[in-house]
C-alpha cells in the first residue's frame, strides 16, 4: 500500500502510450464512448484514444453516416473487422447481447483486452461526470468574472499580499492609479513599490500599517496612514487589513484596502484652522488690554534703567535680558494679532514680479554669500495680480528665509513665476533638507514650528494673505532633496472694476 504521502499514479500515466479501439454494436453509451474518444478535454485525466473501426451496428443508420463522416469503417462482423486492423488494442462490446459476448472472449487474441457492456457503463458515468465538471467549471468562470468585476469597479486600492507582505494580486484601481502593469507589481514586496507607498516605505513591525497587526493578531485591523508621494505631496490613507486562511485555518495572506482621504483630511484641517483662528482672534482682543499694557510698561522701566551709567555689570545684563525678553513677547504679541486680523474686503493689485525682484533684492543684501545662489527666472509677460503689494512681498521673503534656512550649507534657490490656467503661479524650490510626512501634514497649522525662535505663523500667514486673494497655497518637499512653495493668485481681470473692490465679494 502506497504511503500517503505518496502521489497517486495511474497505469496509463506509467506506460504512457495510446490505445486503439473497435466497437462491437452499437447500444447505449455508444455516443457517449465516441465523445470520450474525440474529445480532446478528455486528454487531461485520459490517455489517448483512437477509434479504428465499428463492427455489427445492428442496423443504426444515423450512427453508421456519423462515423462514415469521420473517416472510421463499418464491417458486418467483428471478425472482419479484426482482420482488417490489426492495431487495435482494446475492444468495446455495446451490442448487449450475452450469447455473443461469451463468443468474443473465447475468440480474442491475447492482446487485446475486452471491455463488455456491463463495464462500459463506467465509461458512461466518466462521461457524465466530465460533462458535469465542465458546467460547473463555467459556472465558476462567471463567478469569477463577477467577483473581479465588481473589485474592479471598487475605487479603493484592494491589494492581496503574502506574509512576507509580497503582492499576490491587487485591483485595476491600483494599476490605474500608479500607472503600473500587474507584471511590474506582482511578486514584490509592498514598501518596495515607491509609486504604492511613497518616500517612506514600511521598515519592519513596528510601523502604523495594520498588515503586521493582522499578520500578528490573524484579526481585522485598520489605521490612518500619511505617506509622502513620488512627487512630493502629503498623502492620507485609511488602511484596513482582513485576514484570508486556508482550508486548515492558518493564515495564508492578507488582503489589504487603502482609501485615498486625503481631500477629505483637507477639508478636516481647513475647518479645523478655522475654528482655531476664531479661538485665536478672540483671544489676541484680551492679549492687547490684558498683557500689552504691562509689557509696555516692564519695558519702559527696563530701558530707562538701563541709562543710569551707575549699573554694576552683572546688574546691567539681567535689565539688558528683561528688556530683550519684552521686545520678543512685544515681537510674538504683534505677530498674533496681525495673524488674527479679520481680511479687508478691499484688495489692491499688485506687479508680481517686481514685488519679487524687491524681495530677493532685499534678500539678497542680508543673506549674500558664495555657496548660496538665488536662480530667478520670471515670465514678462505677466498680467497683474490681485493683492496688496507689501503683504505679497512679505510673502516672498518669508518663502526665500525659510528656503535659505533649509540649506545651512548654501544651495540654489530657484524662484519662477508664470500664467498656468486660471492662476498665476509663484514657486519658490530649494535643494535643501526637505520635509517628512508629520512636517507636511502640520506646516499650515498655527504655532507650529522647527525652529528653536519660531513662532509658527510664517507659512500660516503666507497661506492666510494668498487665500484672501481668492488664490491657494500648495507645498510638494521630498527628504534630503528640497521644497517647493507655489503661491496660486488670481489675475486683475479687465472688466471695468476698481483695483480695491475686486476682492469685495470674496
Amino acid at each position: 500500500m502506497a504511503g500517503r504521502d505518496e502521489p497517486l499514479v495511474c497505469l496509463w500515466q506509467v506506460e504512457e502510450q495510446d490505445y486503439t479501439i473497435g466497437i462491437v454494436g452499437s447500444g447505449p453509451g455508444f455516443n457517449s464512448l465516441l465523445e470520450i474518444i474525440h474529445d480532446e478535454s478528455y486528454r487531461e485525466f485520459m490517455p489517448g484514444l483512437h477509434l479504428a473501426a465499428l463492427a455489427e451496428p445492428d442496423h443504426n443508420l444515423s450512427k453508421v453516416e456519423a462515423l462514415a463522416g469521420r473517416g472510421i469503417k463499418v464491417y458486418a462482423t467483428c471478425a472482419e473487422m479484426l482482420a482488417a486492423h490489426p492495431e487495435i488494442d482494446i475492444l468495446v462490446e455495446l451490442a448487449g447481447k450475452r450469447f455473443k459476448l461469451k463468443k468474443l472472449r473465447d475468440s480474442l487474441p491475447e492482446n487485446i483486452s475486452l471491455i463488455d457492456h456491463t463495464a462500459a457503463v463506467f465509461l458512461c458515468s466518466l462521461h457524465s461526470l466530465h460533462q458535469m465538471g465542465a458546467q460547473c467549471e463555467v459556472h465558476l468562470d462567471r463567478q469569477r468574472a463577477l467577483i473581479q468585476t465588481l473589485i474592479d469597479e471598487v475605487r479603493e486600492d484592494i491589494l492581496v499580499l503574502d506574509l512576507q507582505g509580497r503582492v499576490v494580486d491587487m485591483n485595476k484601481n491600483v494599476l490605474t492609479r500608479l500607472g503600473l502593469a500587474k507584471e511590474e507589481m506582482a511578486g514584490r514586496a509592498c514598501r518596495d513599490i515607491p509609486e504604492l507607498c511613497g518616500q517612506a516605505a514600511c521598515g519592519g513591525e513596528d510601523q502604523d500599517c495594520p498588515f503586521f497587526a493582522t499578520r500578528k493578531t490573524r484579526e481585522r485591523a485598520e489605521s490612518l496612514i500619511t505617506r509622502v508621494s513620488s512627487q512630493g505631496r502629503l498623502q492620507y490613507f485609511r488602511v484596513y487589513s482582513y485576514p484570508i486562511c486556508d482550508k486548515s485555518g492558518g493564515l495564508s495572506h492578507v488582503l489589504v484596502m487603502r482609501r485615498d482621504i486625503t481631500a477629505r483630511t483637507y477639508k478636516e484641517k481647513h475647518q479645523q484652522q478655522v475654528e482655531k483662528l476664531t479661538v485665536i482672534g478672540e483671544m489676541s482682543t484680551y492679549l492687547a488690554h490684558e498683557i500689552r499694557n504691562p509689557i509696555m510698561a516692564i519695558g519702559g522701566f527696563a530701558n530707562s534703567l538701563l541709562r543710569n551709567e551707575h549699573l554694576e555689570p552683572k546688574e546691567r545684563e539681567k535689565l539688558q535680558i528683561i528688556a530683550d525678553e519684552t521686545r520678543r513677547l512685544d515681537h510674538m504679541l504683534t505677530n498674533i494679532l496681525n495673524f488674527s486680523k479679520p481680511a479687508t474686503p478691499t484688495m489692491s493689485s499688485a506687479d508680481l514680479n517686481q514685488t519679487v525682484r524687491e524681495a530677493v533684492e532685499l534678500m539678497q543684501v542680508g543673506y549674500a554669500r558664495p555657496e548660496l545662489v538665488f536662480d530667478v527666472v520670471l515670465d514678462p509677460h505677466l498680467p497683474r495680480v490681485v493683492g496688496q503689494a507689501e503683504a505679497l512681498k512679505q510673502c516672498v521673503v518669508s518663502l526665500l528665509k525659510n528656503s535659505i534656512e533649509a540649506m545651512p550649507g548654501g544651495g540654489t534657490v530657484s524662484i519662477r513665476s508664470a500664467l498656468s490656467g486660471d492662476f498665476i503661479t509663484l514657486s519658490v524650490t530649494d535643494t535643501g533638507r526637505g520635509m517628512g510626512d508629520k512636517e507636511l501634514a502640520n506646516v499650515f497649522s498655527p504655532f507650529y514650528s522647527t525652529k528653536h525662535d519660531g513662532y509658527g505663523l510664517g507659512l500660516a500667514m503666507i497661506k492666510k494673505i494668498v487665500e484672501e486673494t481668492g488664490g491657494h497655497i500648495e507645498i510638494v518637499s521630498t527628504v534630503s532633496q528640497g521644497t517647493t512653495v507655489t503661491l496660486n493668485l488670481p489675475p486683475l481681470l479687465d472688466v471695468g472694476q476698481e483695483p480695491d473692490r475686486i476682492i469685495g465679494a470674496v
